[in-house]
């Protein structure tokens, strides 16, 4: 038996002056009734009234006060709420490891309830049943561990912290959460082990480690349990029925820019074949719709067309009822047209200047031409510090002061934060066996290579710049390789080194060419450097160029993302703020969810990431950019429960019957009380009457 006191001290004293208080009643409380009697019995009674208002007086028998204090006894030890435990061990401290992934949402629990509650009415349970001398801590885990509640007796704060976690969209990952509570029964020494004054840090106490989970997570293998005494409780139903959008796009047509193609990818990972139908719509608008039949296991791909130039959000729905709704419904999006300004500073380039006016160009690119003498103007100044250009292209020539944006140099180079030299410094000496000698990447950009002919020999190919290009038979007159600023990689590579280098810089990046397109010779006359201008990768270039470093975008697909996570937004410099709206129903309306200011260069930052939908992003009444957030997850939507999980090469089969409770029985002692009451009233209703 044990006990579990409801009251806190100063409360228990208050309760104390209750039965003390009935006592006194019976000494103080005089019952008077009018009644005719002859003289010589009153003065009789009179004289027995004043022994009973003596304290000193020895209390009577009496029945009612009997019953009242014994109602009083059983209503104390109610509050005490006295209980067994069945015959689960405990080490007087205890971690609760809740999972909160998006397959927690699953309803395969008694009288429809989800996973989540389920865990959390088990939890709860262990709560209640606590000593006062047991600690307990609670850790959330879904892709990131949260610790609610920190060790603790107090079971109110429990019960508050555990109220108040929610479930999530995100996938699963519990080696967080056992770091978390790893703290606890595996304290570190504070420093090296064979160290004579080496201490430990705290001693090490065992500790009850207790997950709430499906188990669908990996195996976590480099994990070290120590102290912590696991035990996994299998939250789900043995027989799940899910049917998920594992991926949903939307691309446009090549051949017919106007239309638009959208696939998906459908799988029943239930243990029951599925009948159901697709559904396609756009902003509450039906599209299309397609049968879906699948047997337990298996996938198909659903593809639709529709025709629309602008951007647009699709939903692709599946009318079905299963155990998780949340990957029943999908979200993609074609991306809107946005146009970049480009500043271009050059002595003369027509091969840039015909490149950046191609067709595919002039639709995403706004461009100006200056000469170099622009750069000693007030105007650069204030246009360098505004950051109002997406993208400066430097064509033989350096800024005193670099802009606030992305910047591509042509044949020469950036200057170095310490010094005020354009860029254009000597070449470095080289070294007797003819290689340059290369200067300290930490002290910025430099050549690394005298002035000669180039042979390019490596590209990057994984590089979105680099994207499509074939540069190997370029012929190249005269060019020099470049070491740039710590932090820098290498685009294309030479015979002498690199040749192209992109380096960031304070939230931007700069890209630099190693060698001229157009050059001067001695004469001032102007020549061609090198044939790029006449191959058909040089507009290719241009274009990645824009679409990376300017952040141009067709009206291609919308990017998809996992919820929580944080999606970065380029959006053109000259918007101050964007709203950002989220729509996930059928409803043409969407909810306005924060208006965000734009960082450097026009970049926003979305951190409410956490439901799914198409995420809008908003310059007054235009769009101006648009993603989605999706699931896609086939572990969250496998809702299979595992029976055992591995934890440090161990592993712990799931917990058979549940988590014993705690028997009370304080409801019996109330009802007691309740009955001697009844007792009470009914023994002075007899002695009134």
């Amino acid at each position: 038996m044990s006990w579990i006191s409801a009251l806190a001290p100063w409360q228990w004293a208050i309760f104390a002056a209750v039965p003390v208080g009935i006592v006194l009643l019976y000494f103080l409380k005089l019952r008077r009734e009018p009644v005719e009697v002859p003289s010589t019995y009153l003065w009789s009674r009179t004289i027995e009234d004043l022994h009973v208002n003596s304290l000193m007086q020895r209390l009577r028998r009496s029945l009612l006060l009997f019953l009242q204090l014994l109602a009083v006894a059983l209503a104390a030890m109610a509050l005490l709420r006295p209980g067994i435990r069945g015959d689960a061990s405990s080490q007087g401290r205890t971690v609760y490891l809740l999972d909160t992934s998006a397959s927690m949402q699953a309803t395969d629990g008694v009288d429809g309830k989800s996973r989540f509650e389920t865990a959390r009415d088990l939890i709860r349970d262990r709560i209640e049943g606590m000593s006062d001398s047991e600690t307990a801590m609670l850790v959330t885990f879904s892709d990131r561990p949260d610790t609610v509640q920190s060790f603790t007796t107090d079971r109110r704060r429990l019960r508050d912290a555990l109220s108040r976690v929610q479930v999530t969209n995100h996938p699963t990952d519990i080696l967080g959460a056992l770091k978390a509570a790893d703290g606890l029964a595996n304290p570190r020494r504070s420093s090296e082990v064979g160290n004579l004054n080496d201490l430990q840090v705290a001693d090490a106490m065992p500790a009850d480690l207790l997950v709430f989970s499906d188990g669908g997570f990996q195996p976590v293998t480099e994990f070290n349990l120590g102290n912590l005494i696991p035990q996994y409780v299998a939250i789900g139903g043995n027989s799940p029925n899910n049917v998920a959008i594992t991926a949903f796009s939307a691309e446009r047509n090549v051949e017919q820019p106007t239309q638009v193609q959208a696939f998906a990818t459908v799988m029943n990972l239930g243990e029951r074949p599925i009948e159901t139908t697709a559904t396609l719509s756009m902003e509450s608008e039906f599209l299309d719709a397609a049968s879906v039949s699948l047997e337990p296991g298996e996938q198909t791909g659903l593809s639709f067309a529709i025709e629309n130039e602008e951007g647009v959000s699709l939903r692709l729905a599946l009318d079905v009822e299963d155990d998780l709704a949340v990957d029943n419904v999908a979200f993609a999006g074609l991306t809107p047209l946005r146009t970049v300004r480009v500043l271009v500073i050059t002595p003369g380039n027509t091969p840039l200047e015909l490149g950046l006016e191609t067709e595919k160009a002039a639709k995403i690119c706004v461009s100006e031409f200056v000469t170099p003498s622009y750069l000693d103007t007030d105007a650069w100044a204030d246009r360098a510090g505004a950051g109002t250009d997406d993208l400066v292209i430097f064509d033989r020539c350096s800024p005193g002061q670099m802009p606030a944006t992305n910047t591509f140099f042509i044949g020469s180079l950036p200057p170095n934060p310490d010094t005020d030299d354009a860029g254009d410094g000597d070449a470095v000496t080289a070294e007797p066996d003819g290689s340059a000698a290369d200067a300290p990447a930490s002290k910025g950009w430099s050549w690394a290579s005298e002035p000669g002919s180039v042979v390019l020999v490596d590209i990057d190919r994984t590089q979105p710049i680099m994207r499509f290009l074939e540069v190997f038979s370029l012929l190249i007159f005269e060019g020099r390789s470049i070491s740039g600023p710590a932090g820098s990689f290498e685009l294309i590579a030479a015979d002498t080194g690199p040749m192209l280098v992109l380096s960031p810089r304070d939230g931007f990046q700069d890209l630099v060419l190693g060698f001229e397109i157009i050059s001067t010779d001695a004469d001032g006359l102007t020549q061609t450097n090198t044939n790029w201008y006449t191959e058909r990768s040089w507009p290719v270039f241009l274009l990645n160029l824009l679409r990376y470093l300017a952040g141009a975008a067709e009206a291609t697909g919308a990017p998809s993302y996992q919820p929580g996570e944080t999606v970065r937004v380029r959006l053109e410099s000259a918007v101050a703020e964007a709203v950002l709206k989220r729509s996930s129903s059928d409803s043409a309306e969407a909810d306005a969810i924060t208006t965000i200011p734009t960082g450097p260069n026009g970049i926003i930052e979305v951190v409410d990431t956490e439901q799914t939908g198409n995420y809008r992003v908003l310059d007054n009444d235009r769009l101006a950019d648009l993603f989605a957030i999706n699931l896609f997850d086939q572990g969250e939507s496998s809702l299979a429960v595992a029976p055992s999980i591995e934890l440090g090469y161990e592993a712990v089969k799931a917990a058979t019957g549940g988590i014993e409770r705690r028997h009370e029985y304080w409801r019996w002692a109330l009802l007691g009380v309740l009955g001697l009451l009844a007792t009470e009233w009914w023994v002075f209703s007899r002695r009134v009457a």
